[in-house]
């Protein structure tokens, strides 16, 4: 087991959500003060009382302020101001053309009625550039005017609005042609992670086709899909969660109170295998829930204290009040731990885990059960055989149907629609979009 975990699992948003622009526009506001903090040294080369007039602040109503009491706001922030230049916003082909690129630094005036006007270039970069940039400021709308003692007045803004050529590697998205693998098996193509549970994953590490050394080695590796890049998925296998207790016993009080290190997981003698195989040898099933057959798995949470004992083990998810029972018995006669460190110190760390219940019934009084052998398909594609249900996050499905070999003839109508695998039974999965 890894010393080091990762206490925040992390996967990509829907795929829609990697792609970007073709271009890249990066554009930074602010008043003149922020301004000239900002370009430093790259205006050195501008005389500001030849670019910019001298201001004539003074109460006259028709006064255009510098700098005011209350500075003209654009609806929705700064924030919204970006996004609205960035789709608005189109690289002049000339300029592509001639590799030309580089900060426009734009001046206008917000008037007391929130508009915008008497927009210039105050640096320019090439005349396509330019005109661009002051093409789109003239569409941008009205702001909530600045004001003075009181009175609406007109605000001198400044944009500097950078152009930059966008490399290959700059432009590169996840897309549906990108390799994905959940523990080591490739994934059809145009497969939607968004229907992915990320608590049911342990790690996601995306490989980009770049540079062309590592492109030939993702080629080598995943086949011609890899050109669009690689996703490596893990899944989290035992279904073991930890988080650090929220103890004052688990602040170092040393010289490494400082330390960004992660905290180690704590262990069971042996491994989680040992682990599961304790929890199996030492269940003794309940009279009553063999009597009717109850199965099912117990979620269950326990403290791993700093000194490896196990403490305050409590049901999170119920399968059956006697499977609990027993399940909380089990877990309170495990044996001591290697308990989970950060910075040195021995830390409290609470487990949650799965404690599974399951007879072996006569083959008569058998159901049917979903297995490797039955048919999955997503959007009308079929899935690997190890694909585990459980990675479902069914919020982000729109439907999800199970169509069971009840019959001889229901059988015999699914073999015919999906084939002979589909007489262990067919699931069919339509994600949202």
């Amino acid at each position: 087991m890894s010393d080091n975990f990762r206490f925040k699992h992390l996967l990509p948003m829907s795929q829609s959500s990697f792609y970007s622009k073709s271009l890249i526009i990066f554009i930074s506001i602010g008043i003149l003060n922020t301004f000239f903090q900002n370009i430093g040294a790259a205006t050195s080369n501008i005389n500001a009382k030849e670019e910019i007039n001298s201001f004539d602040i003074n109460l006259s109503k028709d006064s255009v302020y510098e700098v005011a009491e209350k500075m003209p706001e654009f609806p929705g922030g700064e924030k919204a101001l970006v996004d609205f230049i960035s789709k608005s916003i189109l690289y002049p082909e000339k300029a592509l053309k001639k590799k030309e690129q580089g900060k426009v630094i734009v001046q206008f005036i917000v008037d007391k009625n929130g508009k915008v006007e008497n927009s210039k270039i105050l640096r320019g970069v090439s005349l396509s550039l330019d005109k661009e940039a002051l093409r789109v400021i003239s569409l941008i709308p009205d702001w909530i005017p600045g004001e003075q003692n009181g009175n609406k007045v007109s605000v001198y803004q400044f944009i500097p609005v950078q152009f930059k050529i966008p490399t290959a590697e700059s432009m590169w998205t996840v897309n549906d042609k990108t390799v994905i693998l959940i523990d080591g098996v490739k994934m059809p193509e145009s497969f939607n992670t968004n229907i992915l549970n990320p608590s049911k994953l342990l790690s996601v590490k995306i490989l980009k086709p770049f540079p062309k050394e590592e492109k030939s080695r993702l080629l080598t590796l995943y086949g011609k899909r890899a050109a669009n890049g690689v996703i490596l998925i893990t899944s989290n296998k035992d279904n073991m969660y930890y988080a650090l207790a929220d103890s004052t016993i688990n602040i170092p009080t040393d010289s490494s109170s400082n330390c960004a290190e992660s905290a180690s997981i704590p262990e069971f003698p042996g491994g989680n295998s040992a682990l599961f195989k304790f929890i199996a040898d030492s269940i003794q099933y309940p009279f009553v829930a063999k009597q009717l057959k109850t199965q099912g798995e117990v979620i269950v949470r326990f403290l791993i204290t700093e000194k490896g004992k196990v403490s305050n083990a409590q049901i999170m998810k119920s399968a059956d009040y006697y499977l609990d029972k027993e399940a909380l018995r089990v877990v309170n006669t495990l044996p001591d731990w290697n308990p989970g460190k950060k910075c040195s110190q021995k830390v409290n760390i609470y487990v949650t885990m799965p404690v599974k219940f399951k007879l072996e019934l006569p083959s008569e009084e058998k159901t049917w059960e979903i297995n490797d052998k039955t048919i999955v398909l997503l959007d009308g594609k079929r899935l690997p055989s190890s694909f585990d249900l459980k990675w479902l996050n069914y919020s982000n499905l729109t439907s999800y149907k199970v169509l069971q070999p009840s019959t001889s003839e229901i059988t015999k109508k699914l073999v015919r629609k999906y084939g002979k695998d589909a007489k262990n039974g067919v699931v069919l999965i339509e994600s949202a979009k």
